[in-house]
Order: structure tokens, then C-alpha cells, then sequence
């Protein structure tokens, strides 16, 4: 336990003391998000087998007794530490904290901590294999830096629901699911400011009530969203349109796959396409690769504006409950022939069921011929738990 402990701490140093789906476990063998979410593309809660996995595959053994069993491990990550006993009901609980330092290391140095979720969330499941079943959320969520001093910021309250939907699967490769949901687009990695997620706009905060019809073989998986914006909103913000998403496997631990999106509401037009690679590499770690392009065409004023985007991201596994990861990330603008590079190293600890800690530092370079600008250093430090 102590190895594992002084690892994690002495890797934080070594970056300068440095900081959900999560589709680089593919290293794992787990090709497809259904395999322990019921959302069939991620996010939200996990189910009884990825409970299980997150236990004794992912998480770390270095807080148990070298005595106790994988089994009771695996017993143990049910809710509050118990084995299910009911068949239909299943509670979840989460809650994701960070400690954010903007411009790190220089005289405007900014310290913030931020609640990024604490939510509470109830699947309800019914028939045969699970066939029909609801999900819902409800718990606090900040306003998004983005609308805050907006006139959407008005519409959006801190405590809210971010999913609740409902799903019916008449076999296990077909499925078709309605509610507030996220779109079907793009790798669903769990950096929500990363460029492959702020450019198309598919963050955290970006669910849209929608209809998703998924499809899920050893072959290939796809889904497409037909989506009518987030309810809650005002209707003239409201992004309607329709998503996809379609994944082919190679070679047992590798998917290529191709997005779509279409959206737009009274003020915008959004168009975006992606290619994306996830590939598994020996026994945990992986690679996973998205490039993309987005146009938007506001409708009121002038200004068309084509962006693109990519994201690299390695998952390199250290040992059992501890990752290393690389990030490298691009950003164009057309309108003004700037781009942008962010890369740098994080370390992602799972010390126990349950339990996540995550480090990262972040180095963004803005590259503009008018105007000359100084690297930027970002730290993170998140805490992530979950019942």
C-alpha cells in the first residue's frame, strides 16, 4: 500500500507537484461504453459488471488486505458497500471536485476550487435481461463559464438534472432510448474542455432531449440522435438536429469510426464532422486519436466561421489503479488564421473502489501572426467519488 501510495505522490511531483465514459479502457478489452453504463454510449451511472470492473480490474488493491478475495472486492462496489438485494432498483451517487490554478507559476496566479458535479441518480430495470429501464439524475451542476453574464444563463439553474431518459432493448444488439441525453458524436472522452468537446459543442453541459437508436455487434457499433434541444432552455436557444456516431472493430482492440452533427436554433447554425481511432494496447493501456472540423454560421449578423480540431490521448496503464496519460490538442480558426496547441502529462490514480484522483498540467501555446502572446501553464487537481 505504501508503494502505491508514495508512487502516486512522487509522479505528482515529478510534474511540478501537477491534474467518466471512459472509452481508453478499450486497453481493458472494452470496446463498448454498454458493457458497464447503462447509457450505451457512457456517462452516468455504471451497472452491476462495471461496478465489478472499476473494483478489481481498474481499481487499485493497495488499500485491502492482500488476504481478501477478488470476489468480495467485487461484492463489495455496489451501493454503500453492499451487494444488491433488490433486482429493479439500483441508486448512484457521485460527486466530482477540482482544484483548479490558472496561469500556475507566474504573478497572475489564480486558485479556485470548483464543484463540477454532486449528483444523485436511479435506474429503474424491468423484463427479461434488463429490457426496460429508466434512468434519472438530479444534483448540483455550476453554470457553464460560458453562459455565465448571459442571457442563457438565466434559464440555467445550478441544481438540475443533466440525463434522465428512458430505454427499451427488445435484444441485446438493438436498443432505442428518449430523454435528456448526451449527443451521439464524436469519442466521448472525459475532458469536457478539451477542444474535441468545446468546438462541436458536446460538453458537459450540452444535453439535448432526443430519441437515440443504438445498434451493438462484435463487428461494429452506431447510433444516431435526433435531438430537439435542451427543454429547459428558452426556445429560441434550443439546438435541434440530429446526430451519429459509427464505430468498426479491427483486430479485437481497435475501432475506427466516423460522427456527424447537424444543429441550430435561432441564432446559429452548426454543421460537424470527425474521424476517430481507439486502439488497445497490450493488457490496460491505450490510444485513442479524433480530428474534426465544425462550421458555424450565425444568422443574424455576419460571420461564417469553419473550425478545426484534433486530440491524441495515451493511456498508459503503470500499474493496477495507476495510469499515465499524455494529451496533445489543436485548434484552428479560419476567421482569423490563429491556432492554438495545448499538450501535457496527467496521472490518474484508482487507490481503492470508488475512489479516483487525477492530476493534470496543461501548456497552451496561441499561435497568431498579429499578435504575440506567452505560453500559459494550467494545474488541476480532481477528486472523484462515487456510491
Amino acid at each position: 500500500m505504501l508503494k502505491t501510495i508514495s508512487l502516486f505522490f512522487g509522479l505528482c511531483a515529478l510534474m511540478i507537484s501537477r491534474a467518466e465514459a471512459y472509452p481508453n479502457f478499450i486497453g481493458h478489452g472494452y470496446n463498448s461504453c454498454i458493457t458497464c453504463h447503462y447509457n450505451p454510449f457512457g456517462n452516468g451511472p455504471i451497472n452491476d459488471y462495471g461496478r465489478a470492473v472499476s473494483a478489481t480490474a481498474i481499481g487499485s488493491r493497495g488499500f485491502y488486505n492482500d488476504s481478501k478475495p477478488e470476489d468480495l472486492i467485487g461484492q463489495e462496489s455496489g451501493f454503500f458497500f453492499k451487494q444488491p438485494e433488490n433486482k429493479h432498483f439500483r441508486p448512484f451517487a457521485s460527486y466530482r471536485g477540482l482544484l483548479l490554478k490558472r496561469n500556475f507559476g507566474e504573478d497572475s496566479e489564480k486558485t479556485e476550487y470548483i464543484h463540477m458535479q454532486a449528483d444523485l441518480n436511479m435506474v429503474v430495470k424491468f423484463g427479461e435481461n434488463d429490457k426496460y429501464m429508466g434512468s434519472f439524475s438530479f444534483g448540483y451542476a455550476p453554470i457553464p463559464r460560458s453562459l455565465q453574464n448571459t442571457k442563457a444563463a438565466d434559464s440555467v439553474k445550478e441544481y438540475r438534472t443533466r440525463e434522465h431518459y428512458v430505454g427499451y432493448r427488445p435484444s441485446p444488439s438493438w436498443g432505442v432510448y428518449a430523454g435528456l441525453m448526451d449527443k451521439t458524436y464524436g469519442i466521448r472522452i472525459v475532458e469536457h474542455t478539451s477542444y474535441a468537446r468545446t468546438t462541436p459543442q458536446v460538453t458537459m453541459d450540452d444535453q439535448s432531449h432526443g430519441v437515440i437508436l443504438h445498434y451493438n455487434n462484435p463487428a461494429f457499433e452506431a447510433g444516431v440522435n435526433v435531438f430537439v434541444g435542451n427543454l429547459t432552455q428558452d426556445a429560441d436557444l434550443r439546438m435541434k438536429g440530429f446526430a451519429g456516431t459509427f464505430e468498426y472493430t479491427l483486430l479485437e482492440k481497435n475501432r475506427i469510426g466516423l460522427s456527424a452533427m447537424s444543429e441550430g436554433n435561432d441564432y446559429v447554425d452548426l454543421s460537424a464532422f470527425a474521424a476517430h481511432i481507439r486502439s488497445g494496447i497490450g493488457n490496460g493501456s491505450s490510444l485513442m486519436f479524433e480530428i474534426g472540423k465544425v462550421d458555424k454560421k450565425p444568422k443574424l449578423v455576419s460571420g461564417d466561421k469553419t473550425e478545426y480540431y484534433a486530440n491524441f490521448q495515451n493511456h498508459i496503464k503503470a500499474t493496477r489503479g495507476v495510469y499515465l496519460l499524455n494529451s496533445v490538442e489543436y485548434y484552428k480558426n479560419d476567421a482569423d488564421k490563429s491556432y492554438r496547441v495545448r499538450f501535457g502529462p496527467s496521472i490518474q490514480y484508482f487507490p481503492m473502489s470508488k475512489v479516483e484522483l487525477r492530476a493534470d498540467l496543461y501548456n497552451t501555446r496561441n499561435f497568431n501572426q498579429q499578435i504575440s502572446t506567452k505560453d500559459r501553464w494550467d494545474l488541476m487537481a480532481q477528486i472523484h467519488l462515487w456510491l
